[in-house]
């Protein structure tokens, strides 16, 4: 960490002025280590802490400080980019009381902007423009002179909410915009990282720049910060018995699920709280319930629904009635809130069914506890404990991985991003987005700005050949008499369609069909197989039809142990240190304090029934319905080892934490365990994923052959070794 010694006085005067007038005694640790570092411009730099802990000031007093010393520079000196258009509204409003007196211009320039405040900045670009990906992704394609000529004096590029980048579409797109924006300014920019708090700080700086030895400093809150946690986990008992269910028709939750909102209306009216949930289904059914509940109690209803499939006028009068504080507010949400608007009085945190991931639970509970550094979380956790088809094996599952993830959070572990990835849609846009700007580019220099020098570093010159005979099969490129590639017809449509700016797309709502009777529609954006099970409707379905042109899931009845179809955008990726503490737990038998009594029992149970099956020394048993493996790994791995089975014609699948194989003989799995493991070095991952349906994930994967999204998708979905570590672990056991 930089000498923080004196470095307050190397602030502009003017700003000093506007701490002194904020009441600030001093700054903060981490203010005051950013200085000289931003100053210096040697280096780049991630500002890492907890929510609201001065991160903001951290980069843009020393970054204003530096472009206000030499004003006859022109042009834009700041870009700030963010993920949120609503974010970005915020930080101008603080941003242009900063610069009040040092006169540095601020422009916001996203969607909702008007043209005028845009065109006046064309005419005179300078300071520090505010934009989100999409935004800048059109000024890469539409008025790229305009840039180049206009950052030719560009300091810094300041990036917030870094880890909401990591790892996504979103995020390889923001690397390659930054990489394009050095290009052409004609020189290295100093990117400033604003970021909660990560667990693998190497894999963080990489991913700042990646593929390049420029130096990264980090700088971190103090660890003191956010350490006070109240959390609590609740439990309740669901029964599957088909009479006790309610009616599929109208799409409800089960009865159970009344006592979660009961216990949500009685511990959070009166106050201002955000309740997460994993689906936009619980999202309407949880507050339809409560809204209900204050009719009937006849109170005003402070419960408001906030998901992605909302109007923008119903979504954004929320967010203000969450912004103002006056009135005592609980938004019911998906993913939506995570991030974005500063709600300064957030009471409590709470979570409906487990969080899909260590690192999304550490984000949401960085929205609470503000002002006094005390954060509450309540997770409300339903279990499938009386199932007579179950009793055997119940394992309680999902309160144990909610207890691994609390600890994990606890011991500041986080998940941290693939590093690299295929990523070919996101290369697909940044590809057209080049040659927009440019007219036409050669296949070389694309290559050497996108792929050899840019984020897509995974890609080699043979595939990225396979990659552009696609696009010029699809009429999305075509060749030119010099051997440039120009857009070709189907090219032009896509680019001049304002939607193509953003990397990431709106899932495709599918309808699910039993019989030929409608039960309703899902937004998709995972992958499908025959034989799947998932949760909907309170019930238990099979997938045994699935087309993709026509949006249809076809599906029968299953037994009630199915997980609900999660369409967040996380699914599927539970990461080995997860599994691996919940084994833990299990093994050391040791009752977490902040279990309710409903909670504790669940733990009890689960325990009781992990040692009566031997769980610590074995890795399969026989259920009611079939064997049932237990590798205690992530997501990865199992989805790897159940298409490794059902390449052995063993019908496998997945519920929670562990895998079914149904009806399968014990000489059966034996052989195919045998089998798996002659063909290990013959097995690719992109054979295993030949059956797989729906690899159609990202935004232009539809462009794509089916031979680069089994690559990418087997790239970034399996992990062949884990699994192969694992048959090799089970054939012993079953020798």
């Amino acid at each position: 960490m930089a000498d923080s010694t004196n470095t307050f006085d190397l602030l502009d005067i003017n700003l000093k002025k506007w701490i002194y007038k904020k009441g600030w005694h001093d700054l903060l640790p981490i203010q005051k280590a950013s200085i000289k570092p931003i100053l210096d411009k040697k280096n780049d730099l991630i500002i890492s802490a907890s929510t609201a802990s001065g991160k903001t000031e951290a980069a843009f007093l020393p970054a204003l400080t530096a472009i206000n010393a030499d004003p006859k520079k022109k042009g834009i000196r700041i870009l700030y980019i963010s993920p949120l258009k609503a974010l970005i509204n915020d930080q101008f409003r603080r941003l242009e009381e900063i610069t009040e007196d040092i006169k540095i211009k601020v422009t916001p320039w996203h969607g909702d902007i008007s043209a005028n405040r845009k065109h006046k900045l064309e005419q005179s670009p300078e300071g520090v423009i505010l934009t989100t990906p999409e935004s800048l992704e059109s000024l890469l394609i539409n008025r790229v002179g305009w840039l180049r000529e206009s950052t030719q004096n560009l300091d810094y590029f300041i990036i917030d909410e870094f880890h909401a980048f990591m790892g996504t579409q979103r995020g390889y797109q923001l690397q390659s915009q930054l990489n394009r924006l050095d290009n052409l300014a004609g020189h290295r920019v100093v990117r400033i990282a604003l970021s909660a708090t990560f667990s693998d700080v190497n894999a963080v700086k990489s991913y700042l720049r990646p593929g390049s030895n420029v130096k990264c400093e980090l700088i971190t809150g103090s660890k003191d910060q956010k350490d006070t946690l109240s959390v609590q986990i609740r439990g309740y008992d669901l029964t599957p018995e088909e009479g006790e269910l309610e009616t599929i028709k109208n799409q409800t939750l089960p009865k159970e699920y009344d006592q979660v909102a009961k216990d949500i209306f009685r511990f959070l009216r009166g106050s201002t709280n955000l309740v997460f949930c994993n689906s936009r289904f619980l999202t309407e059914a949880i507050s339809t319930e409560l809204q209900k509940l204050s009719q009937k109690n006849f109170v005003p209803n402070e419960f408001f629904p906030h998901h992605g499939s909302l109007s923008k006028d119903l979504r954004e009068s929320l967010e203000a009635r969450l912004q103002e504080g006056r009135l005592p507010t609980t938004a019911i949400c998906t993913a939506t809130l995570e991030l974005g608007i500063d709600i300064s009085d957030v009471a409590s945190i709470a979570q409906i069914e487990p969080p899909m991931s260590v690192a999304s639970m550490r984000q949401r509970l960085g929205r609470a506890g503000r002002r006094d550094h005390i954060a509450v979380l309540r997770l409300f956790i339903p279990e499938y404990t009386q199932s007579t088809q179950l009793l055997k094996t119940q394992l309680c599952e999902d309160t144990f991985l909610s207890v691994a993830m609390i600890n994990l959070l606890l011991q500041r572990w986080y998940e941290p991003p693939m590093e690299h990835e295929y990523a070919f849609s996101t290369l697909l846009q940044q590809t057209l987005s080049v040659i927009a700007s440019f007219g036409s580019v050669s296949a070389k220099n694309l290559y050497e700005l996108l792929c050899k020098y840019g984020p897509f570093s995974i890609c080699t010159p043979e595939i990225f050949m396979k990659f552009l005979k696609d696009l010029g099969e699809k009429d999305l490129i075509v060749q030119l008499n010099d051997k440039s590639l120009t857009l070709g017809l189907e090219g032009e449509k896509l680019v001049s369609n304002w939607n193509f700016y953003a990397s990431f797309k709106t899932p495709d709502e599918y309808t699910i069909e039993n019989d030929n009777r409608k039960i309703g529609t899902v937004p998709l954006n995972q992958p499908i197989s025959i034989d799947d099970t998932f949760l909907f409707a309170g019930r238990g379905w099979k997938v045994v039809y699935f087309s993709q042109e026509r949006k249809i899931i076809g599906v029968k009845s299953y037994p009630h142990d199915a997980q609900p179809l999660v369409v967040n955008g996380t699914s599927g990726r539970i990461h080995d240190a997860i599994r691996e503490e919940m084994f833990r737990l299990y093994t050391e038998g040791k009752i977490p304090p902040y279990l309710n009594k409903n909670a504790r029992m669940h733990c009890i149970l689960g325990i009781r029934n992990f040692n009566t099956n031997n769980l610590k020394t074995r890795h399969i048993i026989e259920g009611p319905k079939g064997y049932q493996i237990y590798p205690w790994k992530g997501d990865r791995v199992i989805r790897t080892i159940i298409l490794m089975l059902k390449q052995e014609s063993i019908k496998a699948i997945q519920w929670k934490s562990h895998i079914e194989l149904g009806f399968t003989s014990m000489d059966t799995l034996k052989e195919a365990v045998k089998k798996i493991l002659e063909k290990a070095d013959t097995i690719t991952a992109t054979e295993l994923v030949a059956k797989v349906k729906n690899i159609d994930i990202d935004k232009h994967d539809i462009y794509l052959s089916q031979e680069l999204k089994q690559i990418s998708y087997a790239y970034s979905a399996l992990d062949l070794d884990g699994a192969l570590s694992f048959f090799k672990l089970l054939a012993k056991e079953l020798a």
